[in-house]
């Protein structure tokens, strides 16, 4: 077949098409229309009624409109402001070095002192019962000894820096961090302790009352 043929014949099958039977199809959208199982509208969706806004809503929303009506044009210069106090800020946050600066330039250097080592009145009154107990018994260099290793232990305790392993007993009297009256009150008793173990001569009762009267005078506010 040639092409000639073969168009003539498309063109034919084209024009030939039935024509549209505008009742049928009319008669076809009521029949549609008709069946229930087919739904073609969407039911209202009920409105839920609003909750009134609290009482304290109004007054606020008054008082910032009051507001913005008093600053008027100053928005800007409000805007700039926050800008300003923002950058500021994250300046601070970002440069650590600003604000020591800033607290040495205008607060100066406020010196911090660290607090002071003195034993509390209830251990200093239960370390001088125990060892005024061992004095009674006559053991007068077991006594001053408990003086001199409860304190260390204290000490310790209040500051595990200021005692090293490998510190003396005269070491630890002498530490920077001990107030004054503390290590007074142990080069005293740190000399008697050493005569005792290193000098072979043993305490009596007056090198017993010597130590206890500068501990108690020194941790117990009335000095008994």
């Amino acid at each position: 077949m040639a092409r000639g043929q073969i168009a003539d014949s498309v063109n034919n099958a084209a024009s030939a098409a039935p024509a549209i039977d505008s009742d049928r199809v009319t008669a076809a959208w009521k029949a549609i229309r008709a069946d229930p199982s087919i739904q073609f509208n969407l039911p209202p969706k009920p409105i839920e009624p609003r909750e009134p806004p609290p009482g304290w809503l109004e007054p606020v929303l008054r008082a910032i409109g009051s507001f913005i009506q008093w600053v008027g044009g100053g928005w800007q210069l409000i805007l700039w402001i926050i800008g300003i106090a923002i950058a500021l800020a994250l300046l601070f946050a970002l440069v650590p070095g600003l604000r020591d600066w800033l607290r040495e330039r205008f607060a100066g250097k406020i010196p911090t002192e660290e607090p002071q080592w003195t034993p509390t009145e209830t251990c200093a009154r239960a370390l001088l019962e125990d060892a005024d107990a061992l004095a009674a018994a006559g053991r007068f260099d077991e006594a001053v000894h408990l003086l001199l290793f409860r304190s260390i232990d204290d000490i310790v305790a209040w500051r595990g820096d200021v005692v090293r392993p490998a510190d003396t007993s005269r070491d630890i009297a002498r530490a920077d961090a001990l107030p004054p009256a503390a290590r007074g009150v142990f080069a005293g008793i740190v000399a008697a302790v050493e005569r005792s173990l290193f000098g072979g001569r043993a305490l009596d009762d007056g090198d017993w009352q010597r130590a206890r009267a500068d501990y108690a005078g020194f941790a117990l506010k009335d000095g008994r």
